[in-house]
């Protein structure tokens, strides 16, 4: 089965699935996943496509699901980045970690376990375009048409890449929400001289972001580390050194845990800032527990055994389609390491695949005795 991972990740490497495009790699993979016995339905939501592939029909169904795009390129690369190269047993090529590599392990881990364990439960495996742009025609509208149609999961593993060290060593069963904030501080115009006479609001404005931002919102809690803020911009569209603007925007991050709500968040933050700062709030994600306690225990057991180590649980990392997903399920994600993601040179090591495709045959085996 080595060679056959290899194969089809050189194969799916060489589709430049570029976001949104991933309609080729989608009927590949179709193609591949058909031969094993699994009814492929392609949807296309706005130009954005998607699939939704099963073996079987029993309401016990486990699913499989992840992204076929990725981020372009760039610059830098040693490698082309769309012809997979194997070099000291470390694999190059967009996509390789991020993730079409950790998708091909469980493809084969699917197919090896179908072929010799003939299950009783259902397979499933959700295929989207447009993660790396968190889409709205992707996964979120996939979920919402299998909602339609009663479409009954009862676990989904989402093999993305979270781990910080090695794959398959943590499971990521939830996320922090995410808050855009835009601070907009105003004062006079005046020429650079005049700068102390007028009080100079970008002084002001720095240090109270300083202080702002080096304030804890809260401590975290069992499932959440501490809520953050990160500055992503500054910028007063001033191109000449001799005179003070009148306005300055600076872009915040605010990655939040479950002691915030949106509306105490934004209240919170409201109440900070002086007369002359106005903020614009967007939102986009609530933070959540994507799964059970029980499952947890018993995905633990399965990766222990596996790797030889307890696992880690935590809810750190960006946004995924999970956010989506628990729609309609249980999420987890247990995939690649996250420092390979989205890199020039993007690489993963073969051994590391190797070892997702066993973790998720043994979640696919030992799944009759999970609590859901």
């Amino acid at each position: 089965m080595s060679k056959e991972l290899l194969k089809i990740l050189s194969d799916l490497v060489s589709f430049k699935t570029i976001t949104p495009n991933g309609e080729e790699a989608i009927d590949y993979v179709s193609g591949i996943l058909s031969e094993i016995g699994f009814c492929c339905q392609k949807y296309i939501f706005d130009g954005v496509t998607n699939l939704y592939a099963k073996y079987g029909d029993s309401d016990k169904n486990i699913c499989f699901a992840g992204h076929i795009d990725v981020v372009p390129p760039m610059d830098g690369w040693k490698t082309d980045p769309f012809n997979l190269e194997i070099i000291d047993n470390v694999l190059y090529g967009r996509g390789v970690n991020d993730m079409k590599g950790p998708l091909v392990s469980a493809i084969i881990a699917i197919k090896e376990f179908i072929k010799t364990k003939n299950p009783d439960f259902s397979i499933s495996i959700m295929l989207t375009s447009d993660e790396e742009i968190m889409g709205d025609n992707g996964t979120k509208k996939l979920v919402e048409h299998l909602l339609s149609k009663n479409e009954k999961i009862s676990l989904c593993i989402l093999c993305e890449s979270c781990s910080a060290n090695e794959s398959g060593e943590y499971i990521k069963i939830g996320c922090k929400g995410s808050l855009n904030v835009d601070l907009i501080s105003t004062g006079d115009q005046c020429h650079v001289v005049n700068g102390k006479k007028y009080k100079n609001h970008l002084h002001r404005f720095i240090s109270f972001l300083n202080e702002f931002i080096l304030k804890q919102l809260d401590s975290g809690n069992d499932f959440f580390d501490p809520s953050d803020i990160e500055i992503t911009s500054i910028d007063t569209n001033n191109n000449v050194r001799n005179i003070i603007p009148s306005k300055i925007t600076a872009k915040l991050n605010v990655r939040f845990n479950n002691e915030w709500t949106f509306e105490s968040l934004e209240k919170h933050i409201k109440t900070k800032l002086p007369k002359n700062i106005e903020c614009i709030f967007e939102r986009f994600g609530t933070p959540f527990v994507g799964c059970s306690q029980d499952l947890i225990n018993s995905l633990s057991k399965t990766l222990e055994r596996i790797n030889g180590t307890i696992p880690s649980i935590g809810t750190s990392g960006g946004n995924s389609d999970a956010v989506s997903i628990r729609n309609i399920t249980q999420v987890v994600e247990i995939g690649s390491k996250i420092d390979g993601a989205h890199k020039v040179n993007e690489s993963i090591e073969v051994e590391e695949l190797y070892k997702l495709k066993d973790i998720y045959y043994a979640i696919l085996k030992d799944s009759e005795h999970y609590k859901y």
